[in-house]
C-alpha cells in the first residue's frame, strides 16, 4: 500500500469523489451536465440507458447509451450501470413477468380444521390462491378442559388436487392445509415511488425469473455494447425483496404468507437432510418446539435467494468483465433482514461487492446497524468496503434545516464502518451552472441542497475519507452477536406489519451497540459461523475472526441460539476471551433432534448494559480522546503500517475541544478531511474537530 501523500489527501482523485445517480438524460446538451459534474466536484455516475422510448432492448435507447459511456469516459467520469427503470429491480418494468405469470413473487398460508368430534370435511380453493401445495392431519392431545395440542410427529398426509380437499376427520384430529398464492397486495411493492408503481414483482426465490430479468435488462446491452459491462464500476440494483410481508400496521389481510417458490419441499430436504412436511404447522404456530425448523426454513429461503438473485447476477456480470452490486431492504433491523430475505448474510454475501441504502440522513435517528450490519459482509469476503447510495426521504423537512451538517455526521459514520464508495441523491443544483441541465435528474424530491461551492466542499469531504480509507478495514477485538437465528425462530406470518416477539433481538441489539459507540468503543458483528471459527481457531493458536483476535464477545438479550454457538463459546470462554451476555441468557437452541440444548446457565451469568461497559472501560485503550459535552465516535485501523484513528463528532452543534491521550507514543499527526489541513500534535494537547466532522489521527 501507498505511503499517504498530501497532495492525494488534500485533493482526493475522483475515484474517492460522489457518484450523483442520473436516470435521465436530455437528447442535447447532455454532455453540459458532464462538464457540471466536473464542476462541482463529482467522480462518475449512476446511469442507465433512456426509458423514453421502452425499455432496454429498444436499438435507439442503447445507441444512444453507448454514445453516453463514451462522453463519461471523454469527461473522465467513471459510471455504475444501474439494472433497472426503477425499483425494485427484477420486474423490468413489468417485461420479466409478461407471459410469464408463473415467475411472479409467491407466499403460501396455511388453514386448519379441528374435530373434537368425528366429522366430513371439505376444502376448496379460492380465486385469490394458486393451488394447494401440502395437506395432512395429525391427533389432537386434549389435557383439559383448557389445554390441548397438535401432535406434529404423527402426521397423516391427505390426498389432494390443485383445487380441492377433503378426508372424514376422526375425535381429536386437526386437518392442515397450505396453499400458494401471489404476494402483492399489501407489501411493499404497491407502496413504493417507482413507475408504474402498483406493478406486480417477479419471484426472487426463483432462478428462472431472475433468468429472465437477465435476458430483457442485461442482455441486449451487452449484446449492442460489448464493453458496457467491463467499462463499468459495477452494476447496481435496488431494492430486490420477498413481498411476503406487509407493509403498513394499520392494514389487515386475509393471508398470513411464508415464502414460496416450486421445488421448496426438495431443496429443504436436499439442504438438511430431513422433510419439512411433518412440521409445515410449526411454520405458522407453536412454542419453542417450533423454532428449529423456522430457522432452518428462513435460512434455506437466504441460500435460494442468493443463488436465483444476488448469486446468478453476479456470476453474469463477471462473466462480462463487471461486478454485481447495489442495496437491499431494511439493513437497519434483523426482522427485515429475515422477512425480506430470510437471510440477508447469504444474499449479501452472494454479491460482488456489498452495498446498503441509507434513508435515515438525521443523526438523531439514523441507525449505526446501516452500515455495522453491511460491515459483517465486508469482513466476510474481504472486499475493499461496500457501496452506500446516500437518500435523504426520511423526515425530509427536519433534514432540509441543516442538510449539509445533517449529511456530513452521516458520511463519518458510514465511512467509518466500512463504506468506500457513494452513489448520491443529495440533491445538487446544477441549473446554476448552466440553465439547459435542469431537467437531467429525475428523483421524487426536487429539493437542491448544494450549490456549486458546497458539492465541492462536500465531495472533497467524502473525497479525503474515502483516500485515507482506502483499502482497510477497523482493528477490533470486540464482537456482538448476530443473532438472527432468534428472529428466524420468531417469524410467523402476520396478517399486518411485523410487529411482534421476532423484533425483541432488534430491540436488545440497537440498544447496546448503540451505547458502545457512543461511549466512545468500537465493535463488529459476528454470527454463527464467525463465532464458531473462532473456537475451532483455538487449534493454532489465538481466537481469530477475519484476522481480529477476539477478546470480548458481547451477547444481546436473545432467547435462541444455535447450540454450535454456545459450544463455541464455552471454549472461547475456557482460552480466556470475556464472553457477557446482556440481561438474560437463551433458553432455546435450534437443533431439531431432542436433546440438544442451548441451556448457557451452567457455564455463564447474565450482566447488564452498566456491567459490559464498565468491562470495556476496563481493558484501558492504549488511545483515548475526550471532550466535555461531546459524543466522540472512535475507531482504531491501520494505515500504511501506521496505527490510526478516526475521531467522529457525533454531537449537534458544538464544536468538540478535544484532548489526546496515548499510553506509548507522545506525538501524531492530524488529517483533517474538512479542509486537508494537516497538523503535528501532542500528547495532552487539544484540537477542535467541528460538529458532525470527524479527523485522522495517525501515529508514527
Amino acid at each position: 500500500m501507498a505511503k499517504i501523500e498530501k497532495e492525494l489527501f488534500l485533493n482526493p482523485e475522483k475515484k474517492y469523489r460522489i457518484n450523483h445517480i442520473v436516470h435521465n438524460w436530455q437528447e442535447k446538451d447532455r454532455t453540459v451536465f458532464m462538464d457540471a459534474l466536473n464542476a462541482y466536484g463529482y467522480g462518475g455516475v449512476v446511469t442507465n440507458p433512456n426509458q423514453k422510448r421502452g425499455f432496454f432492448t429498444d436499438p435507439e435507447n442503447l445507441d444512444e447509451f453507448d454514445e453516453i459511456l463514451k462522453e463519461l469516459k471523454e469527461h473522465d467520469l467513471a459510471y455504475w450501470i444501474y439494472d433497472e427503470k426503477g425499483y425494485p429491480s427484477g420486474y423490468a418494468n413489468g417485461h420479466t413477468l409478461i407471459d410469464h405469470p408463473e415467475l411472479e413473487a409467491k407466499g403460501f398460508y396455511m388453514t386448519r380444521r379441528v374435530a373434537y368430534e368425528p366429522r366430513h370435511t371439505t376444502f376448496t380453493l379460492d380465486d385469490e390462491s394458486d393451488k394447494i401445495i401440502w395437506a395432512a392431519k395429525y391427533p389432537i392431545k386434549v389435557v383439559d378442559l383448557h389445554e390441548s395440542y397438535v401432535q406434529y410427529d404423527r402426521m397423516q398426509p391427505i390426498p389432494f388436487t390443485d383445487t380441492f380437499c377433503e378426508c372424514d376427520l376422526g375425535k381429536e384430529e386437526a386437518l392442515f392445509i397450505f396453499c400458494s398464492k401471489p404476494a402483492y397486495e399489501g407489501s411493499h411493492c404497491t407502496h413504493n415511488v417507482s413507475l408504474p408503481s402498483f406493478s406486480r414483482y417477479v419471484n426472487i426465490m426463483d432462478p428462472r425469473a431472475i433468468r429472465r430479468f437477465i435476458d430483457i435488462a442485461f442482455e441486449p446491452i451487452a449484446a449492442r455494447i460489448p464493453n458496457a459491462y467491463s467499462g463499468a464500476t459495477a452494476v447496481f440494483t435496488d431494492e430486490p425483496s420477498l413481498q411476503v410481508g406487509y407493509a403498513r400496521s394499520y392494514e389487515t389481510w386475509p393471508y398470513a404468507l411464508a415464502p414460496w417458490v416450486d421445488g421448496l419441499f426438495e431443496e429443504f430436504e436436499a439442504e438438511y437432510g430431513y422433510s419439512m412436511l411433518p412440521w409445515m404447522p410449526l411454520l405458522f404456530e407453536g412454542g419453542p418446539k417450533a423454532y428449529p425448523i423456522r430457522v432452518d426454513f428462513y435460512r434455506l429461503v437466504g441460500k435460494l435467494i442468493a443463488r436465483a438473485y444476488s448469486g446468478q447476477l453476479a456470476e453474469w456480470c463477471e462473466a462480462h468483465g463487471g461486478k454485481f452490486s447495489g442495496h437491499y431492504l431494511g439493513e437497519e433491523s434483523m426482522t427485515s433482514h429475515v422477512k425480506d430475505y430470510g437471510s440477508y448474510v447469504e444474499v449479501l454475501k452472494a454479491t460482488s461487492y456489498p452495498g446498503i441504502d441509507v434513508l435515515h440522513c438525521y443523526p438523531e435517528i439514523h441507525s449505526f446497524n446501516t452500515s455495522k450490519h453491511g460491515q459483517m459482509i465486508v469482513r466476510k469476503k474481504g472486499t475493499n468496503g461496500m457501496m452506500a447510495e446516500i437518500s435523504p426521504f426520511v423526515l425530509n423537512d427536519v433534514f432540509s434545516k441543516d442538510p449539509i451538517e445533517n449529511m456530513s455526521a452521516i458520511m463519518g459514520i458510514i465511512y467509518m464502518n466500512g463504506v468506500r464508495t457513494t452513489h448520491s441523491y443529495f440533491m445538487t443544483d446544477f441549473a446554476a451552472y448552466d440553465p439547459r441541465v435542469e431537467n437531467q435528474t429525475s428523483v421524487v424530491y426536487k429539493t437542491y441542497y448544494l450549490s456549486r461551492e458546497s458539492a465541492n466542499r462536500f465531495n472533497e469531504y467524502v473525497g479525503r475519507l474515502g483516500y485515507m480509507f482506502d483499502g482497510i478495514m477497523n482493528d477490533c477485538n470486540t464482537f456482538v452477536y448476530y443473532g438472527v437465528e432468534d428472529v428466524q425462530a420468531k417469524m410467523v406470518p402476520q396478517h399486518t406489519a411485523f410487529a411482534g416477539p421476532e423484533r425483541d433481538a432488534d430491540k436488545s441489539t440497537s440498544a447496546i451497540t448503540k451505547r458502545i459507540l457512543n461511549s466512545g468503543f468500537d465493535f463488529y458483528y459476528a454470527d454463527r459461523d464467525d463465532i464458531v471459527d473462532a473456537g475451532e481457531s483455538l487449534a493454532s493458536g489465538k481466537p481469530m475472526i477475519s484476522g481480529n483476535e477476539v477478546k470480548t464477545v458481547i451477547i444481546p438479550a436473545i432467547d435462541v441460539m444455535y447450540d454450535e454457538s454456545i459450544e463455541s463459546l464455552i471454549k472461547l470462554r475456557d482460552a480466556g476471551v470475556t464472553v457477557l451476555f446482556l440481561d438474560k441468557l437463551p433458553r432455546f437452541g435450534t437443533n431439531l433432534t431432542p436433546g440438544a440444548t442451548a441451556t448457557a446457565k451452567e457455564h455463564f451469568k447474565a450482566v447488564s448494559s452498566d456491567d459490559i461497559l464498565a468491562h470495556l472501560e476496563g481493558r484501558g485503550d492504549v488511545f483515548t480522546a475526550k471532550a466535555e459535552g461531546a459524543t466522540l465516535i472512535k475507531a482504531r485501523y491501520f494505515k500504511d503500517g501506521q496505527e490510526m484513528y478516526f475521531i467522529n463528532n457525533y454531537t449537534r452543534g458544538l464544536d468538540a475541544t478535544v484532548t489526546f491521550d496515548h499510553k506509548k507514543k507522545k506525538r501524531a499527526t492530524v488529517y483533517n478531511p474538512v479542509d486537508g489541513s494537516i497538523t503535528p500534535i501532542n500528547m495532552g494537547e487539544t484540537y477542535t474537530i467541528p460538529s458532525f466532522r470527524g479527523v485522522f489521527v495517525l501515529f508514527d
